[in-house]
């Protein structure tokens, strides 16, 4: 019998305001997103992510962010580039999750992308043509004509 073919990259696009919940005047990480990058291994802030984004990258620019895990396979790759004419701070994103972690991110991925206010896209496949081309290093910088932006990638260790 030939070996299973396994789905375990993912495309997901909502809205940066996904990423947290507001408590009171302060915001948290979404719960879900937290657990599942917890279970690949993968330490990113969520929050300060989020405040990144407001804070310090204009519209017309942000990077492109790889965050790999220290446990396995799994990484996340973050398009942070905000389009001029975007209102509603869309992020696309793509994860590869290791085997060993699937089965635990994967609800908490799709209640994340179930539970977000602006659902866009969420793909599951054995091969993402998406994070393939997000991390091609040999693609950056990227020009964008509309910004005259230079998106480069960053990894993060």
């Amino acid at each position: 019998m030939p070996p299973i073919i396994c789905a375990n990259e993912f495309d997901i696009c909502v809205s940066m305001p996904d990423f947290v919940t507001w408590a009171e005047d302060e915001h948290i990480p979404n719960a879900d997103l937290a657990v599942a990058l917890k279970a690949m291994g993968i330490a990113l802030n969520i929050t300060e992510l989020y405040d990144t984004y407001f804070d310090d990258t204009p519209v017309g620019a942000g990077d492109v962010h790889i965050y790999p895990s220290a446990e396995n396979e799994s990484f996340l790759v973050m398009d942070l580039y905000r389009d001029l004419t975007d209102q509603l701070d869309i992020v696309s994103f793509s994860l590869r999750v290791d085997q060993s972690a699937l089965y635990l991110a994967l609800p908490h991925l799709r209640r994340f992308f179930d539970a977000a206010e602006c659902q866009i896209a969420f793909r599951q496949s054995s091969h993402s043509q998406q994070l393939r081309s997000l991390i091609d290093g040999g693609r950056y910088p990227v020009l964008f004509d509309e910004s005259g932006y230079l998106q480069t990638l960053i990894i993060h260790t």
